[in-house]
Formats: structure tokens, sequence, C-alpha cells
């Protein structure tokens, strides 16, 4: 477990002497002890001399620009992309969305089909109801004796006209 910390520190601050005196004492006496962890410290020297000895290069302008293009490039694919799955959705929204006008209408529309409906209703009813009222009134029974008679509504009109 020991190890394992010590290599890690070796990778990462050791050779660049950012750890702090009691850490660096403390790897130090590890590797006076450790051969595998001391053959590791010698493997990275010399790797981190070879690397502050090499100088950074310019890289040209054409690379440069090149990589301008490619990350330029992405992100315009990327937009599209976002802009044409963002209009199919907004196309879904407005197709689907429930707006106030539309519910409107589409009550009003139910309400005067209700109200077409009723009003037939009623008038069949009422005209029923009439044409009851007519056949009561001028109806006839049969009574054996004199044939057809007037039925008797119960009113002094009744026996004034017969």
């Amino acid at each position: 477990m020991q190890c394992k910390k010590i290599q890690e520190l070796l990778k990462t601050d050791y050779l660049d002497g950012e750890v702090n005196p009691q850490e660096e004492q403390f790897i130090k006496e590890h590797l006076a002890q450790c051969p595998e962890c001391s053959r590791l410290e010698k493997e990275l020297r010399v790797h981190h001399l070879l690397f502050q000895g090499a100088k950074r290069k310019q890289v040209p302008e054409r690379i440069w620009g090149n990589i301008r293009d490619a990350i330029v490039a992405e992100r315009l694919n990327q937009e599209e992309e976002a802009l044409s799955l963002g209009i199919l959705r907004r196309l879904r929204d407005f197709i689907f969305a429930r707006r106030p006008v539309f519910v409107l209408a589409a009550s009003l529309s139910v309400i005067i089909l209700f109200a077409v409906v009723a009003t037939v209703f009623i008038q069949n009813k009422v005209s029923l109801s009439k044409q009851n009222a007519a056949e009561s009134i001028l109806g006839y029974s049969f009574n054996g004796e004199n044939g057809y008679v007037l039925y008797d509504l119960g009113t002094n009109v009744e026996q004034y006209f017969l």
C-alpha cells in the first residue's frame, strides 16, 4: 500500500519539486529501502530529463487553421442537429399544444351541436303533444248504440254545442 502511494507521488509531484518537505523526506527514506520504487524513480528521472531538454516547437499556422476549421465545422454540425431537433420539437408542440382559441372553438361547437339536437328533440315532443291533443279533442269512441260519440271533456261548452 505504501509503495503505491510513493509511486503515485513519484509520477506526479516529486520530480517537479511540488511535495512538501515532510513528504520529500518520507519518499527519500522509502527509496533507500525499496529497490522497486528506487528503480521507478530512476526511470522517471531519465524521462523527466529528456522532456526538460526538449524545446517547444512552433506549430505552423496552417495546422492551427485546420484545427480551427475542424472545430467550427463540428460546432456547426451540432448547431444544425440542435436546430433541426428544435424545429421538429416546435412543430410538434404547435400541432399538439392546447391553445385557448382552439379549446374555446371546440367547446362552442359542442354546445351548438347540443342545442340543435335538443331543439329538434323538443320540437318533435311538442309536435307529438299537439297531435295527441288534437286527436283527443277530435277523437271518437265507439258507443254501441249511437255509433261515434265525441269524448266528454266535462265542460259546459260541450253541452252547449251538443
